[in-house]
C-alpha cells in the first residue's frame, strides 16, 4: 500500500475503520457544498458506503484516496481519479477545525506528484466550485492554471448541478514540495 509523507503529514490508504472519523468530519455544512460527493447531512451510513466505494475503486486502480492524518488523526481526504488514458483527476476537503494552515496546498501537492509519479499521468486536472475560489487559490499556488472551461457539476450537498471552473497542471514543468515522500 502506497503511503505518502509531507512535512506535517501523512497520507495512507483509506480503511474501514475510518468510516466513523469520516462521519463527524464531512457532517459539515462547508464541506459537502464545496464537493461532489458528500451529501449534507453525512450520517455514519454515508462514511461507510464512502469508504466501501473508495477501497473498492483502489483495488480496480482507478482511484486513490488518503486519509490525511496528523499525529495519527485524520484531519482530511485527498485523491486522485483516472478520467481518461494518462489522465487524473484530484481533489481534497479539509475538516472545518484544520482550514487555513496551508493544509490544502500540501496535500494538493502531494496527490498530484503521487499522480504524476506513481501513476504515470501525462495530464493531471482539478476543479472547483466558481463560488469556492479558495480552491482555485490553493491549485494556483502549487502550479494549476485555469483551462477557461467551465463544467456544470452535481453537488450532493448542494443536490443540484454547479458550475465549476476546470484547472490544469503542467506536468512537465511541475517540481512541487521537495518534503513529499511517496512510499510503495
Amino acid at each position: 500500500m502506497t503511503v505518502i509523507r509531507t512535512k506535517r503529514f501523512t497520507l495512507r490508504p483509506i480503511e474501514k475503520a475510518d468510516a466513523p472519523r469520516f462521519a463527524v468530519l464531512c457532517n459539515n455544512r462547508e464541506i459537502a457544498r464545496h464537493t461532489a460527493r458528500i451529501p449534507h447531512p453525512y450520517t455514519r451510513q454515508d462514511a461507510e458506503l464512502f469508504v466501501d466505494q473508495l477501497m473498492a475503486a483502489r483495488i480496480k486502480g482507478d482511484e486513490h484516496a488518503f486519509a490525511v492524518c496528523r499525529d495519527s488523526e485524520i484531519i482530511a481526504c485527498a485523491g486522485a481519479l483516472q478520467t481518461g488514458e494518462h489522465i487524473w483527476e484530484i481533489g481534497y476537503w479539509v475538516g472545518a477545525d484544520y482550514r487555513g494552515d496551508g493544509v490544502a496546498s500540501e496535500i494538493a501537492d502531494a496527490i498530484a506528484q503521487f499522480a504524476i509519479s506513481e501513476m504515470a499521468a501525462a495530464s493531471v486536472t482539478a476543479g472547483y466550485f466558481i463560488d469556492n475560489p479558495v480552491s482555485g487559490r490553493v491549485l494556483e499556488k502549487i502550479g494549476f492554471h485555469n483551462t477557461g472551461e467551465t463544467v456544470m457539476i452535481t453537488s450532493l450537498g448542494r443536490e443540484q448541478p454547479v458550475s465549476s471552473y476546470r484547472l490544469e497542471l503542467d506536468v512537465a514543468d511541475f517540481s512541487g514540495s521537495r518534503d513529499v515522500v511517496i512510499e510503495t
